[in-house]
């Protein structure tokens, strides 16, 4: 028999395991050659939200590939270590090592070449599919199928490239494995891989470690103040080693579960005695059970967060773009930008046949805001990068059609943003009333040299200033005026006061016109209202050529773009669209992937399982007794890290979400995404358990 009958043979033989390993590479290339294809998709360049939206879509990029390295290294090891009783056969009939070594070339360079073939021709069938679900999430911001399909060049060398790079490494992890064991270690290797020892002191302080490391992640991620404290000198670089920390110590606190389970269990005599086979392959095969648990378990987590991350900020765009933007048009106006009358915006919106159904010129003068609270004082702009200012209560309730009653030594702070207006009232407040430049200014210098109220206040000298204690503030939430951003707003705060004091500060005073329409064409009021304000301010069309909405300087006319709602609707889902998809794409993924790798195990284990049933018949045990060890060796296999992927997910994904005062709305949806991922996870359980008895043959 020549060397090439041998390879043939073999790959005959073979034939089911290395149609998996085929499968589970060509699906890494055809998810490398889509997402690739919307990194590096050039129509999508040019849109606005796809470029706001980029640094999420780069971020999920990075994901994928490290996912990628990942899985194709981890599924190449284990196939090459499933093989070694074979690998260990071959040279005890007189093959060499470098005719061993020759042959798995041989194999590895079909299963290159079939898996590019595949992954190529699958990611370019679904990339139809792909795009055509891209389309019906953006398809009010006006784009369609045929309209962002789009293949490049780099698409084919990101997925090739990475693919083939992994897997030259594991063709020199096979060599290294063929050549420093013998081919008594090889027999072994194949019944003992799953075999390790147990360190129940490493396991113990792991899981505590695991837990606390848990808890202090969600306790900064949901922006706790001892937590934020803790962070203050490095705030980006200890959330992330502290996530590190979570994913090394999980795999240690898993096999602690292991052990714990093993030692409760043989306290329980009745109980272990009934369940001795699974107990033994728990020993058995304590390694391969701990690995195994490990990467579903990483993979179903990944996979809920970020799926729950894009739905989030889907879902979070639809409950607040209402709260954010109340108005269908605002123009601020700031000293000589925007300097224009109520009667020529009427006169705009009426040339370009729209009919007004709500108007109103919010005044109000620009202020700064600074709280003295247990922890000193604080300037409200630069803790929370908001504006601030003060309105009268007689404008107040004309604008918002209220008759509150605010006293002389009263402060009414008003919020346009839900969650903040929930805060309680624990600090006394010093307003300095002033042009916004100045206000900045002021801000920036109070920033560079903090004080206490009583020193900063005798610093103000001439300038306009008021102050009130908590006991005499209190908040509200009204939707007085619109915000600028584009999927991130900043909120504004309204220093509602007493008419006589607000008239006695004599300030300078700006306004902000919001307006609501009746009937007619918004986009085209909007273009005339744009022509009309470049006319005033003396500018070409190059001003406000981009719908970007960026909060930032009042004194510079490039941010002071009037407000359209229907067009931050559009941007605010554009850049929603995006992540969703994106974060959705890659959430979908890992999560498929979890199920691909109990498929590759499964199938790769069947002959070693097939053994073992045998032996079990041959001492008494019956077809029922043999499916019913198989239904809890794989049922732990399946639902272990089901559970454990969606405790860590949800426990996440909750802390991201309390700043809102909607985390119950948002979070409703997470667990609609985890029961529909348990539902799966069950039809896929009752799918290969049904395969696996069948090629076991019970």
């Amino acid at each position: 028999m020549t060397f090439r009958q041998i390879v043939g043979k073999n790959l005959r033989y073979n034939l089911g395991r290395f149609f998996s390993y085929l499968f589970v590479n060509s699906f890494v290339v055809a998810v490398l050659f889509l997402y690739g294809s919307l990194l590096f998709n050039e129509v999508l360049a040019q849109n606005g939200s796809f470029r706001s939206a980029s640094p999420y879509i780069q971020a999920a990029a990075y994901a994928i590939l490290l996912f990628s390295i990942a899985f194709v290294a981890y599924t190449g090891i284990y196939f090459v270590k499933s093989r070694s009783r074979e690998f260990a056969l071959y040279l005890t009939l007189g093959m060499t090592d470098r005719d061993l070594i020759r042959m798995i070339h041989l194999e590895s360079l079909a299963i290159v070449a079939g898996s590019m073939v595949f992954g190529m021709l699958s990611g370019l069938l679904l990339s139809n599919l792909f795009y055509m679900i891209l389309g019906k999430i953006l398809g009010f911001t006006g784009f369609s199928y045929q309209d962002i399909y789009y293949i490049d060049y780099r698409t084919f060398l990101l997925s090739l490239g990475v693919f083939i790079l992994v897997f030259l490494f594991n063709m020199l992890f096979t060599n290294n494995f063929i050549r420093r064991l013998s081919v008594v270690q090889m027999m072994k290797s194949s019944s003992t891989k799953g075999i390790s020892k147990s360190r129940p002191v490493v396991g113990a302080a792991a899981t505590m470690i695991c837990v606390f490391s848990t808890f202090f992640l969600h306790e900064f991620l949901a922006r706790s103040e001892w937590a934020r404290d803790l962070t203050d000198s490095q705030p980006v670089l200890i959330p992330l080693l502290t996530f590190f920390v979570v994913i090394v110590s999980l795999y240690f606190t898993i096999a602690f579960g292991i052990d714990i389970l093993r030692t409760l269990s043989k306290r329980f005599p009745a109980f272990y005695n009934r369940n001795i086979l699974t107990f033994g392959s728990l020993s058995h095969r304590f390694f391969s059970y701990k690995v195994t648990l490990y990467i579903v378990s990483l993979l179903i987590f990944v996979g809920i967060y970020f799926m729950g991350m894009g739905m989030s900020i889907y879902t979070y765009n639809d409950k607040t773009i209402e709260e954010f933007v109340p108005y269908d048009f605002m123009i601020e106006t700031s000293g000589a930008i925007n300097k224009i009358t109520a009667e020529e915006i009427k006169g705009l919106v009426a040339g370009a046949g729209g009919v007004l159904d709500s108007f109103s010129a919010l005044k109000f003068a620009s202020s700064q805001n600074f709280r003295n609270s247990g922890d000193g004082l604080t300037n409200y702009y630069l803790e929370n990068y908001r504006d601030s200012m003060i309105i009268s209560e007689s404008e107040f309730n004309r604008h918002m059609g209220l008759q509150l009653d605010v006293k002389p030594d009263e402060l009414l702070l008003a919020y346009n943003v839900r969650g903040t207006a929930l805060e309680p009232v624990t600090f006394d407040t010093l307003i300095t009333v002033e042009p916004w430049r100045q206000g900045i200014n002021r801000a920036e210098s109070f920033g560079a040299n903090p004080r206490g109220m009583a020193a900063y206040a005798a610093t103000l000298g001439d300038t306009r200033h008021l102050t009130y204690t908590r006991e005499k503030t209190t908040n509200i939430y009204a939707p007085f005026i619109n915000s600028y951003g584009n999927i991130e707003y900043a909120g504004v705060l309204a220093n509602v006061i007493d008419d006589q004091v607000y008239e006695g500060l004599k300030a300078e005073t700006e306004t902000a016109y919001l307006f609501n329409l009746k009937t007619g064409d918004g986009g085209q009021v909007f273009a005339a209202i744009l022509d009309g304000l470049r006319a005033i301010n003396s500018a070409d069309q190059s001003l406000w050529a981009s719908s970007s909405l960026v909060f930032g300087v009042k004194d510079d006319v490039n941010h002071l773009r009037p407000i359209y709602k229907q067009e931050r609707f559009d941007v605010a889902f554009g850049i929603g669209g995006f992540t969703f998809f994106a974060f959705g794409f890659i959430g979908f993924l890992f999560l498929l992937s979890s199920g691909v790798v109990l498929y590759y195990k499964i199938v790769t284990d069947i002959d070693e399982e097939k053994d073992q049933i045998g032996m079990l018949k041959r001492i008494g045990l019956n077809n029922k007794e043999c499916r019913s060890y198989l239904t809890t060796h794989l049922a732990i296999l399946f639902f272990t890290p089901l559970l454990i992927g969606i405790t860590l997910g949800t426990i996440y994904m909750h802390a991201e979400l309390l700043f809102s005062p909607y985390v119950g709305y948002m979070m409703s949806f997470i667990w609609i995404l985890t029961g529909v991922v348990v539902v799966l996870d069950v039809l896929l359980y009752l799918s290969l358990r049904k395969r696996f008895f069948r090629e076991v043959e019970v």
